[in-house]
């Protein structure tokens, strides 16, 4: 059994731009397989703790946790093996690509993308797309887009592009 529900924890988190406090003090707990928003108005500090939570900024002060790990110092492009990734506003797919396929290019690394295996290692290649399409359909089913995996993702509308592109719950 999970003793530790929740997913994320920001403790006390602080964040100044010269004399200016951005972020003070900040505290949250987020639980496993929870949605959670944050909401305030312009220059409230939103997007400044998110850039905190991702990584893109170092907090002057406090601690970030993820699944039980401190990544306060953890740079945002290491953060997103570990399945922590901070998307923006304006959501960028492959318009040409089903939802399903557009789920698939998100874990780097894959064997298929050297050119050596695509020619030796065939079946390695084949299992690991099985179990990237498998998690792929997790995800289209946790965020209950089943009816959309096969549609081009450039038909899908701002709010359903953002959804594919966030994939929150992916594990890599």
């Amino acid at each position: 059994m999970d003793h530790n529900p929740d997913i994320l924890k920001v403790e006390k988190l602080t964040k100044y731009f010269g004399g200016l406090a951005a972020v003070s003090n900040c505290s949250l707990n987020i639980k496993k397989g929870s949605i959670t928003g944050i909401i305030g108005p312009n220059g409230s500090g939103k997007s400044t703790l998110f850039n905190l939570i991702a990584g893109n900024l170092k907090p002057n002060s406090g601690q970030v946790i993820f699944n039980n790990e401190n990544i306060t110092e953890v740079p945002s492009y290491e953060l997103f093996s570990k399945g922590l990734l901070r998307t923006f506003q304006i959501a960028h797919e492959f318009t040409n690509l089903t939802v399903l396929e557009n789920l698939m290019m998100v874990p780097g690394n894959q064997s298929g993308e050297n050119l050596i295996n695509a020619f030796l290692k065939p079946s390695l290649i084949k299992k690991e797309e099985d179990v990237i399409r498998d998690k792929a359909y997790e995800v289209i089913d946790f965020l209950n887009l089943k009816h959309l995996a096969n549609e081009l993702a450039g038909n899908l509308s701002g709010g359903q592009k953002k959804t594919v592109r966030t994939r929150e719950n992916y594990d890599g």
